[in-house]
């Protein structure tokens, strides 16, 4: 039997990069998958491609009117949600004193705001089954820093402390929610950012080091692996894991190697 037999599930940010992914995952899953993203054409497309087990969702994930009709009109179809992955998400980059006001809140509204809203709005439909499971994309820079996204860094260790806030209230009515934190991510996030010329599809997969075998990766074989942690979060094969964070870094937060010393090389 296909792992989401039966189940209904919503996935934001399903336009493009992890969402879709884990979309289409999703459906050859058995899974009945809301594709949500503010820009609806770009989640139409696959839908169709998807067929009948797929929906199309225009959505603003840092609404709450949005979330409401939204959630209302995936009940009325399917009737349920058994699953919501609160994967939409901006990328900012700049540093911290050239970070504006405009910006932050910008972030925080849609990788902060939205899965707050998307899990109140979906929690109550849920708790009429007594079950469900709502995994929250955050990233390794949600449990790490580095220079340059202040902005991105804030959210993504918020969005761990909601994961575990949400669990800890939802667990009684038999919802998990757990947190996803991955360094691959879409590269259309990430190339705005990067050197006119270079392609950042090309260089993200090098953000792995410590396993030789990513390097001859592609980045779309990345994101897979997050969609197959998705997949078993969504799953109910992980019944026993809620409030938690699920690394996968190709081992970046593991530590570090020291040249030279013994077993470096």
């Amino acid at each position: 039997m296909a792992r989401l037999e039966g189940k209904v599930a919503m996935v934001t940010g399903a336009g493009r990069g992890t969402g879709e992914a884990t979309a289409r995952l999703f459906v050859q899953e058995g899974a009945r998958v809301v594709l949500a993203d503010i820009r609806e054409d770009a989640v139409e497309g696959v839908a169709k491609n998807l067929g009948d087990a797929a929906m199309a969702l225009a959505l603003d994930v840092g609404s709450e009117s949005s979330w409401k009709v939204g959630v209302a009109r995936v009940v009325e179809r399917f009737g349920r949600v058994d699953v919501l992955v609160n994967n939409a998400g901006l990328l900012h980059m700049a540093a911290l004193v050239d970070t504006q006001v405009a910006d932050f809140e910008r972030l925080m509204r849609v990788n902060q705001l939205g899965p707050f809203l998307g899990i109140r709005t979906v929690a109550p439909v849920m708790k009429e089954r007594m079950s469900g499971s709502i995994v929250n994309v955050a990233s390794i820079d949600g449990m790490r820093a580095q220079t340059g996204i202040v902005a991105y860094v804030s959210t993504k260790w918020a969005l761990r402390g909601i994961t575990r806030s949400a669990a800890l209230e939802l667990g009684r009515h038999g919802i998990r929610v757990n947190a996803v934190c991955p360094e691959a991510g879409s590269p259309d996030m990430v190339q705005p950012y990067m050197p006119e010329g270079v392609d950042a599809a090309a260089v993200l997969p090098h953000m792995q080091p410590h396993l030789r075998t990513q390097k001859d990766r592609s980045q779309a074989d990345l994101v897979g692996d997050v969609a197959k942690m998705i997949l078993f979060l969504a799953s109910d094969e992980s019944a026993s894991c809620t409030g938690a964070d699920f690394l996968v870094d190709g081992g970046n937060l593991a530590g570090r190697v020291v040249k030279g010393t013994p077993g470096s090389d």
